[in-house]
């Protein structure tokens, strides 16, 4: 959505800019209206554009600038600049150069720096602007991002009263969508207009050197501005989709994208409070897997606390302690990479913090995501795998409102380790127990029971608790649920030739068969991580009566023979040291599962018998 600028409504114009020449190409129409409806006009320059090697070396013809080369190269820039502004009908004492460093801004942000606030902030007050005009967080420059953050704050310092102005930002590097809850602003330039800013760009003779098509490029016809607003929870064009604040964690899925001029270790960094309000700037070096990270002081250096990322090289979840940062009203996030100049994307300011939907505080379990709507149970059947189950439990409380492990006669310490965590759960997980082995089916039964009889839920998800299927996974299948309308959301693995061979030959024969009788049927018949819609969990219990790995098969027929709605979501084909952690028996239960295929078929129910009689 697009709004018409009115000169009409300005009477004093205040235009920040990262270097000379941003003030002509982004505003350069502007300015020219903004003179010509009588309004007085500053622009400020936070720095000279000194740090610009590339077009020095090649119009001085030398290879090595050193400081005193790029304080020569800073005032001629600054000449070029008030050039410009005469262009633009701008007298050159409305100019005012603070002579931050060029390419330093992210540095001074970072790092805290408190003078360099206080100086914006005294500038804006002093100087009373009815329009306000500053770089966006969003543009791909570092320094024009890293500004806007910095004036951000900046305004923060402001009385009350010095805040009656408006607000619109610029992008000068901008390669993507309208921020999410923005407003698009544009103001006609006419032709005359048009002329006069080319000439103003004409006189930035040392940068059109390399960038003269680039620059000569920005005197159109129209100007484009965007309109402050409140920050958005989710922008699924940014790097960090979703951000939300709960009591206790500050969370955070991140996407990484392939970027031709940025590469290398990819940092996630948090801007939280003001200098001289104790505020701190974290940092965070996100890894590839899931797995517990450092949390960086980025002032001191010091690691303040521990974090936890879920997730793989291209995408995943921050899970931050908010006892790592300090009382603050902003927030802004940033990934960038190690290498390369421009950024994958700006900073993003996150919404203020909000109470969260969890039962209880977690002490040694991170509290489950606030943005997960749907109430969640998650199922995890165990059996002699103390070494592998004790993650998978914690991790999947990451993404549940209650998780059910049950303990199905184990004889090592498997029992133990469920209940420890448990005690430390302040009752989000519950351990059921069997003195002996009954058999997956029967775990998972009574543990749908007392799901349903004791927990408000939506959803229902099942999974292993010998890491063969990733937690991280479970978001995914809630939301296929419940935005597909499904009764059973299956996690299909896509690559059997990765299977342990009895696994591959299991999977293939019923997946043969299955599908000859139910073309519907999905190709992974025994994945095991699934999410079942409450209903559909009630009509199991009732239906379902098989006690080893048919179960599994059974509920699959239940909703195929019913018609109700199935779908899958891909996942990665886990298996841990060739499966030996399973129990599964070749011969005996292979010839349950087909004899529950058989049965099933002969008693006519793949078409959704009403009497759904007991098997």
């Amino acid at each position: 959505m697009t709004a018409l600028l009115n000169p009409a409504d300005w009477e004093r114009v205040m235009v920040l800019a990262a270097h000379p020449d941003d003030e002509t190409l982004a505003t350069g129409g502007l300015l020219q209206q903004a003179g010509a409806s009588g309004a007085v006009v500053r622009v400020i320059f936070v720095t000279d554009g000194d740090n610009n090697p590339w077009p020095q070396r090649v119009i001085e013809r030398r290879w090595r600038i050193t400081p005193a080369d790029r304080a020569r190269w800073g005032a001629r820039r600054r000449g070029e600049a008030l050039a410009a502004l005469t262009r633009l009908g701008v007298p050159t004492e409305s100019a005012v150069f603070l002579g931050y460093p060029d390419q330093g801004l992210t540095r001074i942000l970072l790092a805290r720096e408190e003078e360099p606030l206080a100086r914006l902030a005294a500038e804006i007050a002093t100087w009373c602007p009815t329009l306000l005009v500053t770089p966006s967080t969003l543009d791909l420059h570092p320094d024009h991002n890293a500004l806007a953050v910095l004036l951000r704050l900046a305004l923060g310092r402001l009385e009350r009263g010095q805040r009656r102005f408006a607000a619109i930002s610029y992008c000068v590097h901008d390669r993507q969508p309208t921020p999410v809850g923005s407003e698009w602003l544009h103001l006609r330039l006419r032709p005359e207009e048009q002329t006069r800013k080319r000439q103003a760009i004409l006189c930035h003779a040392s940068q059109l050197v390399l960038s003269r098509r680039r620059f000569l490029a920005f005197a159109k016809d129209v100007e484009w501005f965007i309109a402050s607003s409140e920050p958005s929870e989710r922008d699924e064009h940014h790097p960090v989709r979703h951000a939300v604040m709960t009591k206790s964690t500050l969370r955070f899925a991140v996407v990484r994208r392939t970027q031709p001029r940025a590469f290398g270790r990819t940092t996630l960094y948090v801007v939280a409070g003001e200098p001289h309000r104790g505020g701190a700037t974290l940092s965070v070096a996100l890894p590839w897997t899931s797995v517990t990270v450092s949390v960086r002081n980025e002032v001191s250096g010091a690691v303040v606390t521990q974090a936890r990322f879920c997730g793989n090289r291209r995408q995943g979840e921050i899970l931050l302690p908010l006892s790592a940062l300090p009382p603050a009203e902003r927030v802004f996030i940033k990934v960038a990479r190690r290498f390369g100049f421009f950024d994958e994307a700006g900073w993003r300011e996150i919404p203020l913090p909000r109470p969260s939907r969890q039962s209880a505080p977690l002490p040694a379990i991170y509290p489950r995501a606030a943005w997960l709507d749907p109430a969640v149970c998650c199922v995890i059947p165990c059996y002699n795998i103390a070494v592998l189950c004790g993650e998978v439990v914690r991790e999947a409380a990451l993404h549940a409102d209650h998780v059910i492990a049950v303990d199905d006669g184990s004889t090592d310490t498997t029992g133990q380790v469920l209940r420890g965590l448990a005690a430390e759960s302040n009752g989000r997980i519950t351990v059921l127990s069997f003195a002996r082995n009954q058999g997956k089916g029967v775990a998972l039964l009574a543990a749908f029971r007392h799901a349903l009889a004791a927990l408000p839920f939506d959803v229902l998800v099942t999974l292993d608790g010998d890491c063969q299927h990733r937690p991280a996974d479970i978001p995914q299948l809630v939301r296929t649920c419940i935005d597909e309308g499904a009764a059973l959301v299956i996690g299909e693995r896509g690559e059997f030739a990765a299977m342990p061979l009895r696994s591959r030959l299991g999977n293939t024969l019923t997946t043969a068969l299955l599908r000859k009788l139910y073309p519907a049927s999905p190709f992974d018949t025994q994945s095991g991580l699934r999410a079942l819609e409450r209903s559909f969990v009630e009509e199991v219990v009732r239906v379902v009566t098989g006690r080893r790995y048919e179960a599994e098969l059974q509920i699959l027929l239940l909703a195929l023979g019913q018609q109700r709605r199935i779908c899958t979501i891909p996942i990665p084909t886990v298996y841990l040291n060739s499966n030996c952690s399973s129990h599964f028996r070749p011969i005996a239960d292979s010839l349950r599962i087909y004899r529950t295929i058989l049965g099933w078929r002969l008693r006519g129910l793949q078409n959704g018998a009403s009497r759904s009689e007991p098997l």
